[in-house]
């Protein structure tokens, strides 16, 4: 199924209108990471202002706040009954993933719909806290670490969702796990074959299979999971990359308002669970998913939870 034009030009506000017989938003609690800059801030407000209980995670509380007290005066002036409220969470950190995840656990804040937003593109190779490929780290592992700690809130408020956002720039190299164990050794030559763009996309690569893994394996629970291309936008995320390095990934550029309407399509559309594990673009579905085999799925899925519990024992 193609998008048009129109659907590419939609924006989050649009989405909503769309999905207005949908009053369920008002009971939704939703987490959005990443949610301190670009399409990240759009998704929580478009959400909070449609009626919904929204979790802003970020890592810097001043920006969260700023953000919060953004969001909340534009809830009052339109007499929303939505809700926001921060939440610290640095996803360069195995450590700082586990305490938010283990409080909101604890707290037994409720959760419908968990929207994996945060994203980074690096310039030069680096290292997260515990040492992977600070991409992959934060883009792929961090967020399904953090998944997997918040899995029982999801399933005790199916039918839940969970919507990742990835990119068409996953399109590309399979996942190539040596390389990627490699450079989340401590070996002097760790950033060798190292690639700015190559580990953006693995790590886009990894969010799409990883949508298809949760898919398959939390169907009978109630939990789908969706990933999705938001379109090129200008935001933080390529704000240090010369300008001559990014034309292999330039697009037809979206407003931060229209990228995050495929976020939001994603959480809010009605009658998307028979669509779980698919990769969608311009509000659409496609069928870009559904070419990779569940030995591809599988060997994600063990290679990540293999990542996480070597790098969690002493956490």
């Amino acid at each position: 199924m193609g998008s048009s034009n129109t659907r590419f030009r939609m924006t989050g506000q649009d989405i909503v209108k769309e999905c207005d017989g949908n009053s369920e938003v008002k009971n939704l609690h939703i987490l959005v990471t990443g949610a301190t800059s670009g399409i990240g801030i759009e998704t929580g407000r478009i959400l909070a202002l449609a009626g919904a209980n929204v979790y802003l995670v970020g890592r810097s509380e001043t920006k969260l706040n700023e953000v919060r007290e953004n969001i909340s005066k534009e809830i009052q002036k339109q007499s929303s009954t939505g809700t926001v409220q921060g939440a610290i969470c640095d996803l360069n950190s195995l450590a700082s993933i586990k305490q938010f995840a283990e409080k909101f656990i604890r707290d037994k804040s409720p959760l419908n719909i968990l929207i994996l937003n945060a994203g980074i593109l690096n310039f030069n190779f680096a290292q997260t806290v515990d040492g992977l490929e600070q991409v992959m780290g934060v883009n792929h592992i961090g967020h399904a670490y953090l998944t997997q700690l918040l899995m029982p809130a999801l399933i005790a408020n199916a039918p839940s969702r969970i919507v990742i956002v990835s990119s068409q720039v996953h399109v590309g190299s399979p996942l190539n796990y040596q390389a990627l164990e490699h450079m989340s050794s401590t070996a002097d030559n760790a950033k060798k074959g190292w690639g700015m763009i190559s580990s953006y996309q693995q790590s886009k690569l990894a969010n799409l299979l990883f949508a298809r893994a949760i898919a398959s394996r939390y169907k009978d629970k109630q939990v789908t999971a969706y990933s999705l291309h938001p379109g090129v936008i200008d935001t933080n995320l390529t704000s240090s990359i010369p300008l001559s390095r990014l034309l292999t990934i330039l697009y037809k550029k979206k407003t931060p308002e229209q990228g995050a309407a495929t976020t939001v399509y994603c959480a809010l559309k009605p009658g998307l669970e028979n669509e779980t594990g698919r990769y969608f673009n311009d509000s659409t579905v496609t069928h870009l998913a559904d070419k990779w085999t569940d030995e591809d799925i599988n060997t994600l899925w063990e290679w990540t939870e293999k990542v996480i519990r070597e790098r969690t024992t002493n956490l």
